[in-house]
């Protein structure tokens, strides 16, 4: 009988579900999520089904790397810009490019001049090591890019 109990009290506790128009109502002001969503779906390529059955492009001297930065929320197409400028660098430059993963607007652990929110692009992908300067120089000059780093991945 104490079960019954229980269990009728953790049922009437449970909140029910928010219908998802009032998801998107409570988000702050200003934030274009439809315009960021949309290009998100624009931006990630289509490495799901086709490039995974296909064999990995060869990168002579090349070594795997995660490329990891952080862009500006507000700004789909230069996110666009910055994005195809670094896939650009690689292939150029004989690369390959792995995967590509880019993330919802985030907030970031700590402001980052001014900005509290974020859009993460992690990029694997194998190239020679005289590219990570030339990619560091890009990330440098691009006034869309919050922060960057470049890692050599341990195979």
């Amino acid at each position: 009988m104490a079960e019954e109990t229980t269990t009728q009290a953790v049922e009437n506790t449970a909140a029910p579900e928010a219908p998802a128009s009032e998801a998107t109502e409570t988000q702050p002001a200003g934030r274009p999520a439809q315009a960021v969503q949309k290009a998100f779906t624009d931006l990630a390529p289509e490495l799901s089904e086709s490039e995974s059955d296909a064999p990995r492009k060869e990168v002579e001297n090349g070594r795997a790397y995660e490329v990891t930065f952080v862009a500006l929320p507000n700004k789909p197409e230069a996110l666009e810009n910055t994005q195809k400028a670094v896939r650009a660098l690689i292939e150029n430059a004989g690369g390959a490019i792995d995967n590509v993963r880019v993330s919802e607007v985030r907030r970031l652990a700590y402001p980052i001049n001014k900005r509290f929110e974020g859009i993460y692009v992690v990029l694997n992908g194998r190239f020679e090591q005289k590219l990570v300067e030339e990619l560091d120089r890009l990330f440098k000059l691009d006034e869309n890019v919050l922060r960057h780093i470049v890692l050599r991945d341990g195979e």
